[in-house]
């Protein structure tokens, strides 16, 4: 019983399953929910001081960008960076290593790859699933930063108008917010307090963050420190400003949600076509195993599928 197909197919998917439900919640068990974090610098500020907490808070999102780094390692650690995981290097080993395993197990026990094909077939696997999580993590983190933005604003407007200068303005948003933009402007605010000027400290930010909405707060500061004007005023229409363009957003979306929905049933549609025909006829695809060649047309028509994907997907996604 234990020698037929199915039953090691079957045995192998639980594994695999079990594989991924524990690196998920070893990577998500260190992210606390926002409502139970008001401002995770705040916190640290009261046991290590300011420039300690700014310090540390950098180093676990890995933004210690040393001089002597690559512009390609740059990149990706301030893309890492701007996913907000504070991961340590032993647990990005651990979970990078437990993908690698996962996909060396795919590629012998299912893609049936020689040990020779699966090692590299495994850390294409591994790099491409962690590029996924990561981009997931930064697109989702940036979204909830961009609908916090617009109220943030408020906050500062309000403070503005009672009279308190843009420094306190920015500290009371930091405050009050719950994450990521508190901590983000609580590190804005930190900097200006060792010394550092608004516009090299909101440059920093946009780093840190990477959301294109935020490129409008720093030149609207800017240009109204450059120029003089109404602070309050033009931060106030700028928020309203990003109101509209998150509405805009959600309409696109909504209009092109058919196309985005076609993108993924292409994708999805051949694999379920093969486990259907590998149901009711088990011997189908026998041919194309013992031929030799069953590897070499498994991986191109995995790779042709991706292209096909990503050149939909890219149809479907709008810049705006």
């Amino acid at each position: 019983m234990l020698s037929s197909p199915t039953v090691i197919y079957g045995l192998v998917f639980a594994a695999v399953l079990l594989l991924v439900a524990s690196l998920l919640r070893l990577v998500f068990s260190s992210r606390r929910s926002a409502a139970d974090v008001k401002n995770r610098l705040e916190a640290l500020k009261l046991d290590h001081g300011a420039e300690a907490a700014y310090t540390n808070l950098l180093l676990r999102r890995g933004i210690n960008r040393g001089a002597d780094d690559a512009d390609f390692i740059a990149k990706l650690r301030r893309y890492y960076s701007q996913s907000g995981l504070e991961l340590p290097v032993t647990r990005r080993v651990i979970i990078l290593t437990l993908l690698w395993i996962v996909g060396y197990v795919v590629g012998v026990a299912v893609l049936k790859l020689v040990p020779f094909l699966a090692m590299p077939f495994a850390f294409v696997f591994m790099v491409t699933l962690a590029s996924l999580a990561v981009y997931r993590l930064r697109a989702r983190r940036i979204a909830k930063f961009t609908s916090q933005l617009a109220p943030g604003i408020d906050i500062i407007v309000r403070s503005l108008n009672a009279g308190h200068p843009l420094n306190a303005a920015i500290s009371l948003l930091a405050r009050e917010m719950s994450d990521p933009i508190g901590s983000e402007f609580g590190i804005l605010s930190d900097q200006m307090t060792f010394g550092s000027d608004l516009d090299q400290a909101m440059l920093n930010m946009i780093d840190r963050v990477g959301a294109p909405e935020l490129n409008l707060l720093a030149i609207t500061v800017s240009v109204q420190r450059g120029t003089g004007g109404n602070l309050s005023e033009i931060l106030e229409n700028l928020a309203q400003m990003i109101r509209d363009r998150m509405m805009i957003k959600a309409k696109i979306r909504a209009i092109s949600a058919e196309g985005r929905f076609t993108a993924w049933v292409m994708m999805l549609f051949p694999f379920v076509l093969f486990t259907m025909i590998r149901t009711l006829v088990p011997t189908y695809f026998d041919e194309v195993w013992e031929s030799g060649y069953g590897e070499i047309i498994v991986t191109g028509c995995l790779m042709f599928m991706l292209f096909g994907f990503l050149i939909v997907r890219k149809l479907v996604n709008f810049d705006f």
